[in-house]
Formats: structure tokens, sequence, C-alpha cells
């Protein structure tokens, strides 16, 4: 997954060949990620030291989230769960995996408007 990103110039990330991704659990809908698509991987400073936003495990995961959303076909919900399979798609360690969803899921639901 690495090998198909570049810096952004947008944001922190770009992908430079289409990604393709089985939304749900099941492999149900396939999407597929534009090349030159923009996203970040955004982890507030304080966790950091826990998941790094450059860390290539992760940054599926953010692909996938960030695509989701901006789409619109998807809630934020629906995203976070997406942004875990992303991490254990690209060999995150389950329990950083776990703890990195249940944060995107805690911001998914009671993030300040």
């Amino acid at each position: 997954m690495i090998e198909s990103l570049e810096r952004g110039t947008q944001r922190r990330w770009r992908t430079h060949h289409p990604v393709e991704w089985a939304v749900g659990n099941k492999g149900g809908y396939k999407i597929t990620i534009p090349a030159g698509t923009d996203f970040e991987s955004s982890v507030t400073w304080w966790g950091r030291w826990f998941v790094g936003q450059d860390d290539p495990r992760f940054l599926l995961a953010a692909l996938v989230h960030d695509y989701l959303l901006e789409a619109g076909t998807y809630g934020r919900v629906q995203a976070a769960a997406e942004w875990y399979d992303g991490a254990r798609a690209a060999n995150a360690p389950a329990f950083k995996a776990k703890v990195g969803f249940i944060a995107v899921a805690f911001w998914a639901v009671f993030r300040p408007e």
C-alpha cells in the first residue's frame, strides 16, 4: 500500500494508483478510490505516541475512512468501522487497531461541532 502513496499537495498524503476496497466485513459493496485522492492521517497530539500519523500500517485506514466520509455515501460510524478494517488489512497490530477504532468511533459520535 505505501508504494501507492506520495506526499499530497492539498493534504498530507495522496494516492497515485487507484485503490480497490470492499466496504463491509463480508466484502460487500466494492469501491474504487481514484488515483490522485488526497487524504489525511489525523492523530491528535496526545495520541501520536501510540499511532503515528505516517505509520504505513494505518494509512490505508485513513484513506478509506476519509474517502467514505467525503463521498457522503456512508455515515461517520460506518467510516470508523472501515478504518478498523483498513488498519487490519494493512497488518496493523490488533490491539492498536482496536484502540484506534474506539477513538475514531468515539470522535464520530461525540465530536464537538
